[in-house]
C-alpha cells in the first residue's frame, strides 16, 4: 500500500481530485482496438481525474460563442497542460522506483479515422472504480458527473486496484435529447461494442467543423459541451 499512497499523495499535490488504479489484463483485447498489442506490456494503469470549474461548465449551456471559446481554452490548453505535465512527473517517479510507466496525453487523438486516442482514459477510470462511462460517451463520477478531465499512466507496477462501479444513468436520456449533432445514441457502455456503437464521432466532428466555419474561427475543435453541462450528475443543487 505504500506505493499506492505515494502515488495518491503526489497526484493530489499536483491538483487532481481523484486517483485510482486499474487492472487492464482482462481488458487487453478490447483496448487493442485503440493501440494494438502494445497495451499487453502494461498490465496496470494509474487513472487521474480532474474536476472542472462549475462556472466554466455552467456558462456553456447558452451556447454563446465567447463562452464556448473560453471553455475550449480552459479544457484543452489550461487543464490538459496541467494534467500532461503532472502525469510526466508521476511516470518519472514510477520509473525511478524500477517500474515501466507510459504517460498517455490527455485529449490527444492519434486515430483520425475513429477520432480516438492511444487508450481509452474512460475505460481505465472505470476499471479503477472511480465512476462509470455514461450514455453520453463520457466518464462520470457520482459526485462530479462528466465535469471531469482524465489522464492515464500505463505501468507494470504492482498496485491494489479498485472495483468497477455500476452505471448511474439508468433510464435518463437528457444528454441524448440535448445533443445538437444527434451523435449520442443513448445506449449503456459495454465492452462487447466499440465506442462508435454508442456514439457517432463523425456527427460530433462535423457539427464542430460547421460551427467553426459559421463563427469564422480556426482552432482544432469547437465543442459545444452540452453533454457535460446538462447532465444531472455533477450539477450543484443551486444550478439544477
Amino acid at each position: 500500500m505504500k506505493l499506492e499512497m505515494a502515488l495518491k499523495d503526489m497526484a493530489f499535490a499536483l491538483g487532481w481530485d481523484y486517483c485510482g488504479f486499474a487492472d487492464l489484463t482482462a481488458h487487453h483485447s478490447y483496448m487493442e482496438w485503440f493501440c494494438g498489442d502494445f497495451i499487453r506490456q502494461f498490465p496496470m494503469a494509474v487513472s487521474l481525474v480532474y474536476r472542472l470549474s462549475d462556472a466554466v461548465v455552467d456558462a456553456i449551456e447558452r451556447q454563446e460563442k465567447d463562452k464556448i471559446l473560453s471553455f475550449h481554452n480552459y479544457n484543452y490548453y489550461a487543464v490538459d497542460y496541467l494534467q500532461n505535465t503532472g502525469a510526466v512527473k508521476i511516470a518519472r517517479m514510477l520509473e525511478r522506483n524500477g517500474w515501466m510507466a507510459y504517460p498517455v496525453a490527455a485529449s490527444f487523438s492519434v486515430h483520425n479515422d475513429r477520432l480516438a486516442g492511444l487508450v481509452s482514459h474512460k475505460l481505465v477510470a472505470r476499471l479503477a472504480g472511480l465512476g462509470w462511462i455514461g450514455k453520453n460517451g463520457l466518464f462520470l463520477t457520482p459526485e462530479d458527473g462528466p465535469r471531469v478531465r482524465l489522464s492515464t499512466i500505463l505501468t507494470d507496477a504492482s498496485l491494489k486496484t479498485g472495483k468497477v462501479m455500476e452505471s448511474g444513468c439508468r433510464a435518463c436520456q437528457i444528454c441524448t435529447l440535448a445533443c445538437p449533432a444527434g451523435a449520442i445514441k443513448g445506449d449503456e457502455f459495454s465492452e462487447s461494442k466499440t465506442d462508435t456503437d454508442r456514439f457517432d464521432p463523425k456527427r460530433c466532428y462535423d457539427f464542430m467543423e460547421k460551427r467553426k466555419k459559421v463563427w469564422g474561427i480556426e482552432i482544432e475543435r469547437c465543442v459545444c459541451g452540452l453533454c457535460v453541462a446538462v447532465c444531472p450528475y455533477g450539477k450543484r443543487k443551486n444550478n439544477v
